[in-house]
């Protein structure tokens, strides 16, 4: 009997004992979460952060995989950041994703992006592109396969019919990829698109890849890096290789339905930025696109890609492509002027549109760098920004229900007619 009390009060002492080794364990408390970090491509922190909290979750028998998953994420970008590429970003135009196709200036030497529904005249749900080729004789575009990716296909036009539809092989990496917006250079060979894999750093990243001709399939694909691609969805680089311009989509610090248009000066050579050459904080706020201003570092190169950019612009207009803006009155129309209005009191509640539309650009665009200075600021700097943050947040977010109102209005008068 003397044995089974001692037996109960050693094991109510280990228990104890586990009991009191369980409340020392402690949550970490940082300045800052990851994605705070993150947003300013602070990666180290945001390791550092994710490894703590991991480790806490572990010792408190709680699930560690979403903190796994994003410390995954945040050691491919780390990787990335430092093999920034020395680009120089001369323009960037915050529009609704739907219109992004129609503001794309390629010269007619480079080929046509169109939207997969306009361009086969179907519904289509993918939100998927076509790329046609300056003779109009090859198109590319992102396919279902039915395994729950999309793999790209092409065509050719033999006579007046295009011929079976045939997978762009050499692309697929893993049995998930979901490939989408496809462009090709004029040498029929070089080929950039967006995908969402396991290794990519977040979302769509871009990539580029080369045909071979002799085993008639593409070249492992490569990441085209930073500042292209970041821990967002990054998509739809072009190349006018005739006005030496190139585009790509991105919707980091971007709403939900909307994404910015980046215009870049294409390099023949890729060059990097380096953390000895520039700083560590200068690296971040070059591979996140912090300000065009900081790639500007040949002022001769940027004149004379502004001014090749507003020639291209220009051009469209006089073909009488002017887009002042780009307003979906339904699947088969997009307005681009006040003008394409035919009923008139829509006409006058589109003017109010447009001012509201740009008034939200401005504003959401104030929040975006605000939100920027919130992440690295200090405690007593923050206190002073959140109110601030607070307040243009319910601006953005009423300024966004007044877009969304009048272009309800919009389309019930406009389609009367």
């Amino acid at each position: 009997m003397k044995r089974v009390i001692f037996f109960i009060l050693l094991l109510s002492a280990i228990a104890a004992s586990a009991q009191r080794r369980r409340q020392k364990i402690t949550e970490p408390v940082f300045d800052t979460t990851p994605e705070e970090a993150m947003a300013i491509y602070d990666f180290e922190t945001a390791e550092e952060i994710l490894e703590a909290q991991i480790e806490y979750l572990e010792k408190t028998e709680q699930p560690t995989e979403e903190k796994e998953a994003l410390l995954e994420i945040v050691r491919k970008n780390m990787l990335k950041l430092h093999s920034t590429a020395n680009v120089t970003i001369i323009d960037s135009v915050a529009l609704p994703k739907s219109a992004i196709t129609n503001a794309l200036a390629l010269g007619n030497e480079s080929g046509t992006i169109e939207k997969f529904a306009e361009h086969f005249n179907q519904k289509d749900t993918l939100d998927r592109t076509v790329f046609i080729n300056q003779l109009k004789n090859r198109r590319i575009y992102g396919k279902p396969t039915g395994k729950g990716n999309m793999l790209l296909y092409g065509q050719e036009l033999i006579g007046n019919e295009w011929t079976t539809e045939q997978e762009q092989k050499g692309l697929q990496t893993e049995d998930s990829e979901v490939m989408n917006y496809p462009f090709m250079l004029t040498d029929g060979m070089t080929l950039y698109y967006a995908a969402k894999t396991e290794e990519g750093l977040g979302g769509y990243d871009i990539y580029m890849s080369r045909y071979d001709p002799d085993d008639h399939v593409y070249l492992a694909p490569e990441n085209v890096g930073m500042p292209f691609n970041s821990p967002a969805n990054d998509y739809l680089m072009c190349i006018d290789e005739y006005n030496n311009l190139g585009w790509f989509v991105s919707d980091r610090n971007q709403p939900a339905d909307s994404a910015c248009l980046y215009i870049f000066v294409p390099i023949a050579t890729r060059r990097v930025y380096t953390e000895q050459a520039v700083g560590i904080k200068m690296l971040r706020n070059l591979a996140r696109i912090h300000s065009l201003r900081d790639t500007w570092e040949n002022k001769e190169e940027v004149a004379g890609a502004q001014k090749r950019l507003k020639e291209v612009r220009d051009h469209e207009k006089k073909e009488g492509k002017a887009h002042d803006f780009d307003f979906i009155l339904n699947d088969q129309h997009i307005y681009t002027t006040l003008t394409d209005f035919r009923n008139e009191q829509a006409r006058k509640q589109a003017s109010l549109w447009d001012e509201a539309r740009k008034d939200l650009t401005n504003t959401q665009a104030q929040l975006t760098q605000l939100r920027g200075k919130y992440a690295s600021a200090s405690n007593d700097v923050k206190q002073q920004l959140a109110p601030q943050i607070r307040l243009i947040e319910s601006r953005v977010e009423k300024l966004s229900e007044d877009v969304k109102g009048l272009e309800k209005q919009i389309r019930q008068l406009e389609l009367k007619n």
